[in-house]
């Protein structure tokens, strides 16, 4: 049975999955050319039938190599390899020095000293002997620290290593012969040409070094042999129809000819090519439209063939004939159309090729009858008053699109045509930035845009608790006052308008401590236009009559600023509350409206359609201004019960827009007057589902007011107090600088931080300079360290004193234990200033471009969303983060080069798709080409993920590289929110999970405390989670970005330290004796002496082992972590030997 605050070893080789593997490439040469299987770039060499080519015009896997094609140039064959890519382009390149003469062979190399290659470090001479992988190699023809020793490498020659264990004494008994059998394919078998075949063979023999595959005399491959594998396999792939002959040879250390096997087969010529059917897709009109009778449909088609012959395109409305094009003579497939009758009508476009292949694609749009009344236009984004004179989109200048020149307005940006376009304003190169409509600096976000916040909104309530509280008319909770004030009908009339104030001014007299609500349908009218069509309001007039009825005290002066209209009316409201119920919170009520039956792709489109005019509106009557004397305190927001109930997707919507609106207004939000029969089941789970409090936390909801009770619902919320969603910390407050008992020990650590922020926490750039870290400090790890030494998580925290024992000796207990932390830290993060895990996927390291996109998904063939599955049962380990596929995150850091790719990222298939950016449902990769005028990028519009801004605008400080939407990657984007984050890379779901469990704010079910899941014993979660506040499966972004809590990225690595290194926990195996405590001590009394302990540690950080060498292979840059280790323990004031 495994208790969770036992966090196995596992846990470190997820975490640091992404830096392990780095080196594991092998240096590249002339690559043979396997028809259909070899993928190379420009300019590379290849080698087949004998001849050698270079690459050109992007050849494609079929793209058989020959002097005729378009593909290739005819090379001579040097026999030298061609240079590999380094693994980061250096924006000032030095010249190569030129090569040494080849020195002559050594016929007796030294093998005594053997040297470790570490790929990237490892500088040899010509006759150095080298170990990688278990076996040895001489070094030749002067090898960089990239060339990985390989058997098959120009630069390097296999020899035996000098210390395996020789035989024992008494004469060595002749070797077995060497048996060789060709298993597949066999003699006379019949293969299809461009079909891959398997050559299989069984090699047994302690002689047998190398086994080649060869057919037609032409090399395909050389393998290493194994002695723990006799098996071998070599894919083919035959071009030609004829008779091929494989042969299979078998040579010892010495390039000897042992064995060699022969087969013939026959190579059939494929009779029949294949085609592809074209593809079709409408642009217009999108699935769901509505349009009148009597509009003019514009429709728009798309089709293509990868075979190029597209012969024709029909379109048909209810299987009749509308349009119909001649792909001969077009490629643009655009009609107008006039319907002939009302309701639902299914427009279908179909093409067809040379071959007779179809396929269609369907919308269906809805016609409704022309009615008097003129249509109600949608509501546009008003610009700000430097854009006035521009046409806001969709509101085009040319009637269907814009030409060059043409200026637009989109989401409060004025964009400038570039040429002619119908793309939205902003949204590709046909557009150039204009400016900012709210006077903005360019190229940051508009005031009035899509908030990312760096923190979530605290959702503190004076007289509410810090959990979440859910409540029906009969349970318990904080009071509540709902005011019902006048409505929009009766605003003109000045008698209604005065005694609707007095009731105000009365119930707020006697409000005390209440939380009220302001219920009216002003503010749902006024969304729109910001009540301009309400016109005027006797607001001073009215109030003032109100206020020498009752005799209330409000300030006449406060009542002149007023203004008669809905805005003044608004604040008249606040101005009553937080004069007469000064002790009171309160807040505006808004109705959930028709958006969120809508189908939305994302954040974006939500904002676009909803968010936009409330924030806009709660901005511009300044009800919820973080500096007014009468701000209210938190946002309501209400479902009528009168309408259609939300299915689980438009709740959804709803609460994404509850959020953006919230977050926008800096305010929490409140789910009040909610409809039982029809929410009740969302937000306390019934067999549709698990109860959604937690999502509604998430989206700045601090509790939900059932309007009805049932017996049901009552039972759901008395077994809900047994397990409430927290919502912010509340706890002792630790004081900054009393980290521990001992002053001295307190004085010291706050000293040493100019040392530690500008000695110790370096990281290089790109010009091989070591510059202080701008994300990690000194300040922040001992706020972290804090939280973690004197708080802790679930019962454990970071040991740094023993009692009992003196102070001197405490001290230094205490720091060698901080030096062991940060040595493993400054590798594995700081170094690099890295809180984000880079992109640094490269073909050479298996990626299927370099640099793609789904990097966010996993590096080195890591699926990072998987880390917590279990293999064979399928199953999400029990605190793993549920998988979210609507995830829309960006990281904040990246790599710093000349070109350097874009931050990670991930995003929905629906978002990428409306835009038009998916190829086959893939997106694509960055190039680092492409240099960006006017200097280094200062500027970042952060309302928009990565991939959403303008080229050269991506990240601060880009100086070349885009991004390239190709489908290169192969994959999508979606779900793919969980690559490494803070300064031991906490990665994937299942550690995400754990840190969200124990520190935040929890997701693990409820009924699952107490069981046992796939081995696992689900512990209960803090009931006061230091980190309450914060989501990490919501938003596994946190760790980066938070402002308010800059300790988090540290401590998401101190807790794995407390339940990983401390906790570290061998019984029963090799290393059962070791135990940390102990280990440290040990160092301590022997007078800092040695690299044992730091070996140790590194060892099971990197490996999973208390030792150098694990069964998951060597430990990574040890030499850097005991040098690490040395420069903190003298910056602390100690003196290691």
């Amino acid at each position: 049975m495994i208790k969770l605050n036992k966090i196995t070893i596992a846990l470190a080789g997820v975490m640091f999955s992404g830096y392990l593997h780095a080196a594991d490439a092998n240096a590249s040469g002339v690559v043979t050319f396997v028809p259909g299987e070899t993928k190379v770039q420009n300019g590379e060499m290849v080698s087949y039938n004998g001849e050698c080519f270079i690459a050109q015009n992007n050849p494609g896997v079929w793209e058989t190599p020959n002097a005729s094609s378009w593909f290739w140039t005819v090379a001579e064959c040097s026999g030298e390899p061609g240079p590999g890519p380094e693994p980061e382009p250096n924006p000032d390149p030095e010249p190569e020095p030129e090569p040494e003469p080849e020195p002559g062979p050594n016929p007796n190399p030294d093998l005594g000293d053997v040297i470790p290659f570490i790929p990237g470090q490892t500088q040899v001479s010509n006759g150095d002997v080298v170990s990688y992988n278990d076996q040895c190699f001489i070094a030749k023809n002067n090898p960089g620290v990239w060339e990985t020793p390989s058997a098959s490498s120009w630069f390097w020659e296999l020899t035996e290593c000098s210390d395996e264990p020789g035989p024992g004494p008494g004469p060595n008994p002749d070797p077995e012969p060497t048996e060789l059998s060709v298993l597949s394919p066999v003699a006379g078998q019949v293969v299809n040409a461009n079909d891959v075949v398997a050559i299989n063979a069984s090699v047994d023999g302690e002689l047998a070094a190398k086994v080649e595959f060869w057919a037609n005399n032409q090399k395909l491959s050389v393998k290493v042999v194994n002695q723990n594998q006799t098996t071998y396999t070599q894919n083919w792939t035959p071009v030609e129809a004829g008779s091929a002959t494989i042969n299979v040879i078998v040579l010892d250390k010495n390039g000897q000819k042992l064995e060699q096997q022969s087969v013939s087969v026959t190579v059939k010529e494929e009779v029949t090519e294949d085609f592809t059917a074209p593809v079709v897709k409408f642009i217009t009109p999108a699935n769901g439209t509505t349009v009148n009778e009597k509009d003019t449909v514009s429709i728009s088609v798309n089709a293509t063939d990868v075979d190029n012959d597209l012969k024709k395109v029909v379109v048909k409305a209810d299987n009749q004939q509308i349009c119909t094009f001649d792909a001969a003579t077009t490629d643009k497939f655009a009609c107008d159309w006039q319907p002939t009758k009302t309701g639902d009508i299914t427009l279908n476009a179909i093409a067809t090729d040379a071959q007779n292949l179809t396929s269609s694609a369907r919308v269906k749009i809805t016609v409704e009858q022309d009615v008097v009344e003129p249509p109600v236009e949608p509501p546009v984004t008003p610009p700000g008053a430097l854009c006035e004179e521009f046409n806001v989109y969709p509101d085009w200048t040319r009637g269907d699109h814009a030409g060059g020149g043409d200026i637009m307005v989109h989401n409060n940006i004025a964009y400038s045509a570039i040429y002619w376009t119908q793309s939205v304003p902003g949204s590709d190169a046909s557009w150039a930035l204009h400016l900012n409509c709210d006077g903005s600096e360019p190229g940051t976000a508009p005031l009035l845009s899509l908030q990312n916040p760096m923190d979530p909104i605290r959702l503190e309530v004076a007289g509410w608790p810090n959990t979440f509280v859910v409540a029906s008319p009969s349970t318990t909770a904080p009071a509540t006052l709902t005011i019902d004030t006048i409505n929009s009908d009766a605003l003109a009339n000045v008698d209604k308008l005065t005694r609707a104030f007095v009731s105000i001014i009365k119930q707020a007299e006697q409000a005390g401590t209440a939380s009220i609500i302001i219920n009216s349908d002003v503010l749902d009218l006024a969304t729109n236009d910001k009540g301009a069509a309400l016109g005027t309001v006797s607001v001073k007039e009215a109030l003032t009559s109100a206020v020498e009825s009752t005799g209330s005290k409000i300030d006449l002066d406060a009542i002149n600023a007023l203004s008669n209209d809905v805005k003044g009316w608004a604040q008249a409201h606040n101005l009553i509350i937080t004069t007469l119920a000064p002790e009171a919170t309160f807040g505006w009520s808004l109705s959930i409206g028709e958006f969120a039956y809508d189908t939305h792709s994302g954040r974006q489109s939500v904002w676009d359609e909803a968010s936009v005019f409330t924030a806009d509106l709660l901005d511009s009557f300044e009800l919820y201004k973080a500096d007014a004397a009468n701000k209210a305190d938190f946002v309501v927001f209400t479902k009528s019960g009168t309408t259609e109930a939300l299915n689980s997707e438009q709740w959804h919507n709803a609460l994404e827009y509850v959020k953006q609106v919230t977050d926008y207004v800096k305010s929490p939000a409140m789910l009040a007057n909610m409809p039982t029969a029809q929410t009740s089941g969302y937000f306390m789970g019934d067999a549709a589902g698990k109860p959604q409090l937690r999502k509604a936390a998430y989206s700045n909801v601090f509790a939900i007011m059932f309007d009805t009770d049932s017996s049901e619902l009552t039972n759901k919320i008395d077994g809900y107090q047994n397990a409430k969603v927290p919502l912010y910390y509340v706890g002792e407050e630790l004081e900054k600088g009393s980290l521990t008992s001992i002053e001295a020990l307190n004085q010291q650590l706050a000293a040493a931080e100019n040392a530690m922020d500008n000695e110790a926490f370096l990281y290089e750039t790109p010009q091989s300079q070591w510059v202080p870290s701008t994300v990690y400090k000194w300040n922040d790890f001992l706020d972290g360290l804090n939280a973690m030494h004197n708080i802790g998580v679930a019962g454990n925290k970071f040991w740094l004193m023993n009692e009992g024992v003196d102070d001197e000796t405490n001290i230094k207990y205490a720091k060698v234990a901080i030096a062991a932390f940060l040595a493993q830290s400054m590798q594995e993060t700081i170094r690099y200033n890295a809180c984000d895990e880079n992109n640094w996927s490269e073909v050479k390291y298996g990626a299927p471009a370099d640099y793609p996109m789904t990097a966010s998904c996993g590096q080195l063939g890591q699926k990072y969303a998987d880390y917590g599955v279990n293999p064979v049962s399928g199953l999400d380990h029990a605190y793993s983060c549920p998988r979210d596929n609507k995830m829309e995150v960006s990281a904040l850091t990246h790599a710093k080069w000349y070109g350097a790719p874009a931050p990670v990222f991930a995003a929905p298939n629906a978002v990428l798709e409306e835009r038009g950016l998916l190829v086959n449902g893939a997106v694509g990769r960055w190039t680092n080409n492409g240099h960006c005028n006017g200097g280094p990028n200062e500027t970042v519009d952060t309302s928009k993920q990565v991939w959403e801004r303008e080229d050269c605008k991506v990240y601060e400080g880009q100086k070349a590289g885009s991004f390239i939407w190709d489908g290169s990657s192969q994959e999508s984007v979606e779900g793919c929110g969980w690559w490494g984050r803070g300064v031991i890379q906490t990665t994937g779901r299942q550690n995400f999970g754990t840190l969200n469990h124990y520190l935040g704010r929890s997701h693990v079910d409820p009924e699952t405390i107490g069981k046992t899941i796939d081995g696992v014993t689900v512990e209960a979660p803090p009931a006061n989670p230091l980190y309450a506040e914060l989501d990490f499966c919501s938003n596994p972004g946190l760790i980066c970005s938070s402002e308010e809590n800059k300790e988090i990225k540290w401590i998401a690595g101190l807790f794995y330290w407390v339940t990983s290194v401390q906790a570290y926990n061998d019984e029963g195996g090799q290393y059962a004796d070791w135990n940390y405590y102990n280990e440290i001590k040990k160092y301590v009394d022997s007078g800092l002496k040695g690299s044992q302990f730091i070996d140790d540690v590194s060892g099971i950080v990197n490996r999973g082992c208390p030792d150098l060498t694990c069964s998951t292979g060597d430990v990574h840059n040890v030499k850097e972590r005991r040098e690490n280790f040395k420069l903190v323990l003298q910056k602390l004031g100690l003196d290691p030997q």
